[in-house]
């Protein structure tokens, strides 16, 4: 099978990868068995690869920190879209950059309708892995393609979600910034989940420091650099009128003993933002909530 994915695809596999080794561990945050088995069907297809990244999925090679980090990313998002569902139970949820991400399957609920959406040549990747059907569907597009909008039902009363777990940091300030205004226009009372990195964090990457800890550690490409940043949580409600902050999340917002050491970097403001996410009203009449 020829993988032939862009440096910033290829980071579609650490979460995968980190959902598989944690469900296999000892006292797991969250177990996703589905993960696993995908997981050993893809070590067929690495095996034997020149490619560090993939010898290094192979050998279940990631730090214990991303493991548990990108774990805890992955169980309060699916919280996220339950909490959403609950709330509007017909929903329809766009999962943004979703790679091999398959959380449509964690959190159904038997009414929602679901859209995975990503690159073609990501795309064509999942379709050999995972499956559609009427409410789960698949778009292979660019996020900034706006055309991809057109297969998003506007249906009166019916809201929509959009997710965009590890994406916005890889694009570029003015790119998220028309994204999240188009999807504001288009769907208005729409809420936004998303995963933000600190302008600090972005800064220094450019620099090349966090190139370098990217192929040090996972074998990624250098090319796979940071782009957006914000510094605030709040940043994002002065692009529009409308746009309202429900809440944040951070890792260390939980007691977790997994995360060990690091947890000494909830002291620091910026380290404990130093990727974080942000929950959005995208328009409509709601106060601001603090």
């Amino acid at each position: 099978m020829d993988l032939d994915l862009e440096p910033v695809s290829e980071t579609l596999f650490l979460p995968l990868y980190a959902l598989a080794l944690e469900s296999q561990s000892k006292h797991p945050l969250i177990v996703d068995s589905e993960a696993v088995a995908l997981t050993r069907r893809l070590n067929e297809v690495f095996r034997g690869s020149d490619r560090p990244l993939y010898r290094r999925l192979t050998r279940g090679d990631l730090p214990k920190t991303l493991v548990t980090t990108l774990s805890m990313r992955i169980r309060k998002y699916d919280a996220y879209v339950r909490e959403f569902l609950e709330r509007s139970p017909e929903a329809v949820v766009v999962n943004l950059g979703c790679g091999l991400d398959d959380r449509r399957r964690r959190v159904d609920n038997g009414l929602m309708s679901w859209y995975d959406l990503d690159l073609p040549e990501v795309i064509a990747l999942r379709k050999r892995f995972l499956t559609e059907s009427d409410r789960f569907r698949f778009i292979g597009a660019s996020v900034l393609d706006f055309e991809w909008l057109n297969q998003i039902p506007r249906v009166p009363g019916r809201r929509v979600l959009f997710v965009a777990e590890g994406l916005f940091m890889y694009l570029q300030q003015d790119a998220v910034r028309a994204l999240v205004l188009e999807l504001r226009e288009r769907y208005p009372e729409s809420e936004l989940i998303a995963e933000v990195a600190n302008t600090f964090i972005v800064r220094m990457m450019r620099r090349g420091l966090g190139r370098s800890k990217l192929r040090r550690q996972f074998g990624l490409s250098s090319d796979v650099v940071y782009h957006f940043g914000i510094g605030d949580s709040r940043d994002l409600e002065k692009w529009a009128p409308g746009i309202r902050l429900l809440d944040d999340w951070t890792y260390f917002d939980e007691p977790e003993p997994k995360l060990g050491w690091t947890r000494l970097f909830s002291r620091w403001p910026l380290f404990r933002r130093a990727q974080w996410t942000v929950h959005y009203r995208l328009g409509g009449d709601l106060g601001r909530t603090s």
